[in-house]
């Protein structure tokens, strides 16, 4: 009997020795999937990370190349602008030109010995004042209201034009 309780104890401890090592292996292979779950993980990560990246330094090329385009309307932008301001200079001189013939044509009104022509000059040379005022502003109109500004100055040019010109006569 006694070798019969020996031979259980060692085939309990055999056993128990062999449960041990298929826990052993169990816990070794949970553990190895684990990490390998890991690993395909960090993998995943890298290559969303590295996506990322590309589309960063995409964007930062789109950008860039978006500021060289800001850059050029800005250039663009101040050659309309300078072109704007020798195009007013033009209007101006060519208004005072334009001013200084009536003036001409107002003082040979003037110098008839009539008190109707003295009293029509008088009113033209008023009209002339308020058309020379309306010029001296040129510099303070903007392109937006470039337009309409020249066509009211024209178009009182031409009034005031055809009315010295029939006094005149």
């Amino acid at each position: 009997m006694r070798t019969s309780i020996w031979a259980s104890m060692i085939a309990a401890a055999l056993l128990s020795g062999a449960g041990c090592k298929n826990k052993d292996e169990k816990n070794m292979d949970r553990a190895a999937t684990t990490a390998a779950k890991a690993q395909e993980n960090v993998n995943d990560q890298a290559k969303d990370v590295n996506k990322e990246q590309k589309d960063v330094a995409k964007d930062q090329q789109t950008m860039a190349k978006d500021q060289q385009d800001v850059g050029k309307e800005k250039e663009q932008l101040n050659a309309a602008e300078r072109d704007l301001a020798v195009a007013r200079d033009q209007y101006s001189v060519a208004a005072k030109q334009r001013l200084a013939d009536v003036d001409i044509k107002i003082h040979q009104l003037e110098s008839k010995a009539d008190a109707t022509s003295k009293d029509t000059a008088a009113r033209l040379r008023a009209r002339r004042d308020q058309l020379a005022a309306r010029i001296d502003t040129i510099s303070d109109q903007t392109q937006a209201n470039w337009d309409a500004f020249k066509k009211g100055i024209d178009d009182s040019f031409d009034k005031l034009d055809k009315d010295v010109n029939d006094a005149v006569k």
